[in-house]
């Protein structure tokens, strides 16, 4: 009887799962103007922002004739509104009988926490 309740404990010890509660930052991605020096850092969401930072809302810009000109185009806007940082970054669409319509980029704007973005 005691060695069916020793393997028993031992095996409801040995089955015990832990999970780490750790987000981890994600690598960084940071835009500086050539104009302005500004700074921009990246965030895939809201939730991967770092703690303290404060919203500054959604900004938008229209799309230009080439991506990469509206992606610093929208980062500049981040700037301009004294931001240092973005998440949820996305392209806005309107569906029409022709075709999908890609008229604008937009993201919401972060002032991060002084210290940097990424710790």
């Amino acid at each position: 009887m005691k060695r069916l309740a020793l393997l028993a404990v031992v095996v409801v010890v040995g089955c015990r799962t832990t999970v780490a509660v750790e987000h981890a930052a994600p690598p960084p991605n940071i835009f500086v103007s050539k104009d302005t020096g500004c700074e921009v850092h990246d965030y895939p969401s809201a939730t991967d922002v770092p703690e303290g930072s404060t919203s500054l809302g959604v900004v938008q810009v229209p799309r230009e004739q080439v991506d990469e000109d509206t992606y610093v185009k929208l980062r500049e806007a981040i700037c301009a509104k004294g931001g240092n940082g973005l998440s949820s970054l996305h392209w806005v669409s309107e569906t029409s009988k022709e075709a999908p319509m890609i008229y604008a980029l937009e993201a919401n704007a972060w002032v991060l926490p002084e210290g940097g973005a990424y710790k």
